[in-house]
């Protein structure tokens, strides 16, 4: 089959984020480039527990059902509408994951406190508040996320979180490292007011960090 190699790690990547808890029952929503053309995107209304490799739908950027025996995931016009104006983007991780959710909620981003914020490239922003299912909120996203500063995830307003990548491993770590950075920074909060990293730390750690120089 054309596309089974492109469903089996689809299908890898939701299992993943379902043994994390960032994606549970049947919310949230996956997808990947198969093609300049073609998107891999997680069926609607499938558990995760219960999904196989066959459920995944291949659309086009328009939507349209290009293979596969189930609908797309409800929110397949935000996954569209990010893949037509941000072509470095390959994989979308969308989650519902608790700690970023409950700061989604609130409207409140997530600074950089810690190291799990570095490879996000930023703080965490919060996309204004758009209708789920829709390209609005897809256009909210991006605008969050080409900054300033240029970050590869965001909250959504009272929804959860985009998170994206070069790849389907990227947009999973991005995904994991928000969940992460939340429930830190949700943790420091309750014992104190935490210190954020100030650009020149940043800069610091990162001159450290993605040094050629520096020991492996």
């Amino acid at each position: 089959m054309m596309y089974e190699t492109i469903r089996a790690i689809l299908l890898n990547t939701v299992l993943k984020l379902h043994q994390k808890d960032l994606i549970q029952l049947n919310s949230g929503n996956v997808s990947v480039r198969a093609s300049e053309d073609h998107i891999a995107i997680t069926p609607t209304g499938v558990p995760y527990d219960e999904m196989t490799a066959e459920d995944m739908v291949i659309i086009d950027l328009d939507g349209v059902v290009v293979d596969g025996r189930h609908k797309p995931s409800s929110e397949t016009p935000m996954h569209t509408i990010i893949y037509k104006d941000m072509p470095a983007v390959k994989a979308i991780v969308h989650s519902h994951s608790p700690y970023a959710l409950a700061f989604a909620a609130v409207g409140r981003n997530i600074p950089i406190i810690c190291t799990e914020g570095l490879a996000l490239r930023g703080p965490v922003p919060v996309a204004e508040y758009e209708c789920p299912g829709t390209e609005a909120q897809g256009l909210a996203a991006i605008k969050a996320m080409k900054g300033p500063p240029s970050v590869i995830g965001t909250l959504l307003k009272n929804h959860g979180v985009l998170a994206t990548g070069a790849n389907l491993v990227q947009a999973y770590s991005a995904a994991y490292r928000i969940e992460m950075a939340a429930k830190i920074y949700l943790l420091a909060l309750q014992i104190g007011n935490p210190d954020i990293l100030t650009d020149e730390q940043i800069r610091e750690i990162r001159s450290v960090y993605f040094s050629k120089k520096s020991p492996s």
